[in-house]
């Protein structure tokens, strides 16, 4: 877990070359919910102003209500306000007047979410305090689109830093929910799940946007984007599509010392996605939707800055780094195929969805400070170069089947059952060549290696039921019932590593389980309790040959979250608070060892998160919205990690998990006369203090400073054009988002640090038609 930018099945590698060499150093919905589920003002969600900027009216007249939000957390159509869970959403206002294009610019905006990255698509987000740090290889936190989940389910594909950070355009809100939801979305959401919910089609009428923006960053390089929707009715109130496009180019800032590269980690990014939509009668609808992302970088697979481990200051200067030529490529597809059915019987609704989904990663990273000082001397040549090649293809088929019971019953109840089935290959080389020039140097097979394929098949029934008992108790309780099947195959050759051809298998059967009861003390204000768990799946181990006293297969990790909560409207729903406490018991916690030269997964650690997450919403005046939200989280390990791995210690703050995050924001709307109308907003964010990875030797973790991240954005409307002009990190601040170590000595110099981006300044215009 030293390196975020190796997942675990690289790891493999650079752990089995470290103990060779070094010895003990080395170690509005859309239809597939079934509902219509759309903010009472479009795009007015809980994350922007009740009025929408172009149609403000003054502010000295009476204040208006905070605008009703609709979510789709659990699976059907409801009021957030009596959604029994902690629920934030980020709206399509919001997103673009921030010019938010990835995790980066809005995770830490939402309570209890933080991030930890070295690069865009190169980003583990964590909720809740749950992580085991950089390195972990599974993720967390689950990711669905719309109502497909998208990403592995495995360790074999990187499925912890390689979530999908989907460009927001043409989104109509993102849900974030938070605490586990492994009873009705299953595995890989314990701390949580990043929802995507795109803007459907519409079949009454025709309509269009276009922009366009462009940004500087300090110290480096510009930015553009250009971006277009059409929405073209085929057959009126019936048959519509849906088509989204864009490609944009994120400015990079990052210097290269050894080549003289500028700007390495500039990144360009393009995509788009198409809908189409029939609804033949009010029973049924047919969605068929298609998505695309690219993400291209010469320099991102890099990493970040160069710094000294025990000062944390940079060794070549501010933004600057020392990478051997040809190295840092990092190329990432995202495809989405889903089709969603809805029927609705009267006495019960019927959803089906089925996707396939696709992810491939091409990358090449440099090693050469790690294998550089060792094996330059033991093969007799001068500036010598190692990287390591990798590429990643992972395939999904989903398909889920759900009958749920009417909404306005006394018993409330749902039944579904899901399948999934993922394929997974990774091939791993580490190359040679000349460090300053790129030029291959022929030398023997330095390790190779091939994993997969990697076949992933899981069933799943769940089932829940709400008893409404009175107009204002209810409960609710589910279950879900998992079967695993993972096989497993493996070769590899190389002098360091040496050969390796063998297949193993195995088989999980996790149950999880919800209770919850809730009370509406009176109709805008419900407090609840909310117990649940969530697991990951386990697996066979990656890199472990049978007869070298390891285990073949690493079991599930499970953890059970008990959460206090409440929300409430005040003041005829001008305010808005919600308040939240949990405690989370994570067992078995999935964590790296190592054996005769392996490394691999075992189970065995204890942890737990407990905290508190408090959000308010207010306005005061119409067009104005005031809001804050503050998470204080307590996430430690409850015993001593297994021996043979990282060194951590009971007591031990979990990695990269901040004690203290906070945020407050403005939005303001206002008339300017004559057609035209405007608006300004701020954002401040705060990410406090972090303990690094766990270390791999008995040595002291990184400590992280906190830092912070200041947005304002201000723009008018004139009839169907908007311009708007944004800055990001005004304050220019340094905070560091992950570190790693750069040679097999982990308690070695030079380590890399990952930044938030610099300060940004942008413009951007749109027009509607």
């Amino acid at each position: 877990m030293n390196n975020v930018r190796s997942p675990f099945v690289r790891r493999h590698i650079c752990t089995a070359i470290a103990v060779v060499l070094m010895g003990p150093l080395a170690a509005h919905a859309y239809p597939g919910d079934g509902d219509e589920a759309a903010t009472s003002a479009q795009g007015q969600a809980q994350t922007t102003q009740s009025t929408d900027a172009k149609t403000s009216t003054s502010p000295d007249k009476k204040p208006v209500e905070l605008g009703t939000v609709m979510v789709s957390a659990n699976k059907r159509s409801e009021r957030l306000q009596d959604v029994p869970m902690a629920v934030s959403v980020m709206s399509d206002t919001q997103l673009e007047r921030q010019h938010a294009v990835n995790f980066a610019d809005y995770a830490t905006q939402i309570p209890g979410m933080n991030f930890i990255s070295s690069g865009e698509g190169q980003t583990q987000l964590v909720l809740r305090g749950i992580t085991s740090g950089s390195g972990q290889p599974n993720a967390t936190v689950g990711t669905y689109i719309d109502d497909s989940p998208y990403g592995s389910s495995t360790v074999y594909s990187a499925g912890s830093v390689l979530t999908p950070d989907i460009d927001p355009s043409d989104l109509q809100r993102i849900e974030v929910l938070r605490g586990p939801q492994g009873t009705l979305y299953g595995s890989n959401t314990l701390g949580g799940l990043v929802k995507f919910v795109s803007t459907p089609p519409d079949a009454t009428q025709a309509s269009g946007r276009l922009s366009a923006d462009a940004s500087s960053v300090d110290g480096g390089g510009n930015g553009f984007g250009v971006r277009a929707m059409g929405n073209v009715p085929l057959i009126k109130d019936q048959l519509a599509l849906r088509v989204n496009a864009y490609s944009r180019t994120d400015p990079g800032y990052i210097d290269n010392v050894n080549t003289g590269d500028k700007e390495v980690n500039e990144v360009k990014v393009d995509g788009g996605r198409a809908q189409l939509l029939w609804t033949p009668n009010a029973m049924w609808n047919v969605r068929l939707s298609a998505l695309a992302q690219n993400l291209n970088s010469d320099g991102i697979g890099n990493g970040g800055v160069d710094v000294d481990p025990n000062t944390l200051r940079p060794i070549y200067g501010d933004d600057k780094q020392w990478r051997a030529a040809g190295t840092g490529l990092f190329k990432l597809k995202y495809r989405l195929y889903d089709l969603s059915i809805n029927g609705d019987f009267g006495w019960a609704k019927l959803v089906s969805t089925t996707s396939y989904g696709t992810l491939r990663l091409n990358e090449n990273v440099d090693a050469t400070q790690a294998y550089g000082p060792l094996l330059n001397p033991a093969f007799g040549i001068d500036n010598g170069g190692y990287s390591i090649a990798q590429r990643i293809a992972l395939n999904k088929t989903t398909q889920e089947l759900r009958l749920q019971s009417p909404t306005d019953q006394a018993w409330e109840w749902r039944v579904g059952v899901f399948y999934t089935q993922e394929k997974t290959t990774d091939t791993q080389d580490v190359m040679s060549f000349d460090a300053l020039t790129g030029t291959p140097i022929a030398l023997p097979t330095l390790a190779s290696l091939a994993i997969g394929p990697a076949k992933f098949t899981e069933w799943a029934g769940y089932g829940d039921l709400t008893w409404h008992a009175t107009d204002k108790l209810s409960v609710q309780v589910g279950a879900r019932y998992s079967s695993d099947d993972t096989t497993y195959k493996q070769t590899g050759d190389g002098a360091l590593t040496g050969p390796s051809d063998f297949q193993t298998r195995s088989k999980d059967h996790p149950t999880t389980y919800l209770f919850s009861p809730s009370y509406k003390i009176t109709p805008d204000t419900m407090t609840y309790l909310r117990i649940a768990s969530g697991f990951r799946p386990g697996g066979p181990n990656v890199g472990v040959p049978p007869g070298l006293g390891a285990p073949l297969s690493f079991g599930p990790d499970k953890l059970t979250s008990y959460e206090l909560g409440l929300k409430s409207l005040f003041l005829e729903h001008r305010m808005s608070v919600e308040l939240a406490a949990f405690y989370i018991d994570w067992k078995q916690v999935q964590l790296t060892t190592s054996t005769g030269g392996f490394s691999f997964l075992g189970n065995g650690g204890k942890a737990s998160s407990e905290g508190l997450e408090a959000s308010w919403r207010y306005s005061p005046v119409a067009g104005l919205t005031l809001w804050a939200n503050a998470t204080y989280t307590k996430a430690e390990l409850k015993a001593d990690t297994p021996p043979g791995g990282l060194y951590g210690y009971k007591g031990d703050t979990l990695p990269y998990v901040p004690k203290w995050n906070g945020n407050l924001g403005v939005d303001y709307n206002f008339p300017l006369g004559e057609g035209w109308s405007g608006f300004v907003g701020g954002n401040y964010s705060y990410v406090g203090s972090r303990e690094s990875d766990f270390n791999a030797v008995p040595s002291p973790r990184i400590h992280l400073p906190s830092y912070s991240n200041i947005g304002l954005q201000a723009g008018v409307n004139r009839a169907n054009w908007t311009v708007t002009l944004y800055a990001k990190n005004l304050t220019n601040q340094r905070g560091i988002t992950s570190t790693a170590a750069l040679t097999l000595d982990p308690t070695a110099s030079p380590y890399q640090a990952s930044y938030q981006t610099p300060r940004t300044i942008g413009i951007s215009a749109s027009v509607d038609f």
